[in-house]
């Protein structure tokens, strides 16, 4: 069993940030700690969202309060997610250096959540302080392909562009790299996450792919389940791979299926629903009772995150 502290956004309806992390995590059995970067009533594709964005200080208050208490020892891992600020990145970096004291066996996961689709949804500052102070720090870290082109400077067309790019995060210091979705080449029905694994024992590179359907919609909170999805995965799998290469492939198999099936379950609920999902709506102008309807259906799915039903298979590149 780990015990991570997951550092994200959370929102009082829906399920993005801690909200989308917190749950999977524990039902496949592992103990949560959240520390909230923002409070929001919503997530950011509904018109209208209220509350605060926290202030680095507070992250560090709350982080304190722990050491003050001993609670920050016996973590094993650190998640994180949607930081929002330069200041808030800071944060958590000096958060990461103190629980690697505490814990020189840390495993330090980055979801850098800085934008998708060719968007940045951060201030750009953020792109290098992620690629320069957290990426070096990280054991695994979980973009999406524009986040990866960001952080790299390679566009990803092609598998041979993905390998690249989890190259270069490597020579940062990632051990761990997984490309979550990307794009390649023309075939618009499926998305492929890339992995590359190093091996600690031996020194060797893992480097795999997974082919996975693309679903129409617009859903959020995606990223954040699937990086809580692997972690536990990983988390579970390391004492039977014991620093061998194949953890990360496996852990991503299990968690692309688990994801394969609440996105499709989210899918059909929203067309339960009746309301009219038309494609290409920019943000500010889509409905939000059908927004509500692409809300992830974790709950309802539970038994999709001990027991999917589909299968995908890693094949090596």
């Amino acid at each position: 069993m780990a015990r991570i502290l997951s550092v994200q956004s959370h929102v009082v309806s829906g399920y993005v940030g801690n909200r989308a992390a917190t749950f999977p995590l524990q039902l496949l059995g592992h103990e949560v700690d959240v520390i909230n970067t923002v409070q929001f009533s919503n997530h950011t594709g509904y018109n209208t969202v209220h509350g605060e964005r926290f202030a680095a200080a507070h992250i560090r208050d709350l982080f304190a309060g722990l050491q003050a208490n001993g609670l920050d020892r016996g973590y094993t891992h650190l998640l994180t997610g949607y930081m929002g600020t330069s200041d808030n990145v800071h944060a958590v970096s000096a958060m990461a250096r103190q629980l690697e004291q505490t814990n020189p066996e840390l495993t330090f996961v980055v979801d850098p959540v800085l934008g998708d689709d060719g968007a940045l949804y951060v201030p750009e500052e953020l792109v290098a302080l992620y690629r320069d102070e957290l990426c070096p720090r990280a054991t695994l870290v979980t973009p999406n392909q524009f986040e990866a082109e960001l952080l790299t400077g390679i566009k990803i067309a092609t598998l041979a562009d993905a390998k690249r790019a989890c190259d270069a995060l490597h020579q940062m210091g990632v051990p761990n790299v997984v490309i979550t979705s990307a794009r390649i080449g023309d075939d618009a029905s499926t998305l492929h996450l890339v992995g590359s694994e190093l091996c600690a024992r031996s020194g060797t590179k893992h480097q795999f792919a997974i082919g996975f359907p693309q679903l129409d919609g617009y859903f959020t909170g995606s990223g954040d389940f699937f990086a809580a999805l692997l972690v536990a995965r990983h988390a579970s799998l390391a004492n039977e791979f014991a620093g061998l290469a194949g953890a990360l492939a496996k852990a991503c198999e299990l968690a692309t299926a688990t994801q394969a099936g609440v996105m499709a379950a989210t899918r059909q609920h929203q067309m339960s629903t009746g309301i009219a999902a038309d494609p290409d709506l920019p943000r500010g102008s889509r409905p939000s009772d059908m927004v509500r309807g692409f809300e992830l259906r974790i709950i309802p799915s539970r038994h999709l995150i001990t027991n999917p039903t589909a299968s995908f298979q890693a094949f090596a590149i």
